[in-house]
């Protein structure tokens, strides 16, 4: 049987969509954090247009050193900021602590592709528009999806499921 989430983090909120929907979907209490607080800001604004501010709140905090206890959140939800995180070890290290025990946490981050046995490392083409991206876009560098999998595997997580979205979003880019 599946655990009912009652609590959710929204780590990296931005203006707080995923949070505003996450709540709906669950009837859960959902806290966003973000760096920025001109998006918490707005991300509470918009929660009241809403009327759900008694379900959603949003406040300026550190995704590597969150300000909650331990296994305090049944779903942690981390859209699109991983790529943002200068340490990843930190990062999946922060979301695995506040994660509850038989909880979820799901990733979805920018991730360059897996390497093949024997590489060690991306080819030089690869890893030079990997440094454009990461350039243009103020990012630190990026790790694959098989170096997440080791991440939470360190940490005795189970049942990990990892998927590649590339061709789904490819359209999207020019």
């Amino acid at each position: 049987e599946e655990k009912k989430i009652k609590k959710v983090v929204d780590v990296g909120c931005g203006i707080g969509g995923s949070s505003r929907y996450l709540a709906s979907k669950f009837r859960a209490e959902c806290i966003g954090i973000t760096l920025s607080p001109v998006q918490a800001k707005r991300a509470n604004d918009l929660a009241a247009a809403q009327s759900l501010s008694h379900k959603v709140s949003f406040q300026v905090a550190d995704a590597l050193d969150q300000p909650f206890e331990d296994g305090k959140f049944d779903l942690v939800w981390s859209m699109e900021s991983g790529e943002h995180m200068p340490d990843k070890a930190k990062f999946v290290k922060e979301l695995v602590r506040v994660g509850a025990p038989g909880g979820r946490i799901i990733i979805v981050t920018w991730c360059h592709r897996n390497l093949s046995t024997g590489e060690k490392a991306l080819q030089p083409w690869e890893q030079n528009i990997l440094d454009k991206i990461c350039k243009t876009f103020y990012l630190p560098a990026w790790c694959s999806t098989d170096d997440y999998v080791k991440l939470l595997q360190s940490h005795s997580l189970q049942d990990i499921k990892c998927a590649d979205w590339s061709e789904n979003v490819a359209p999207f880019w020019p």
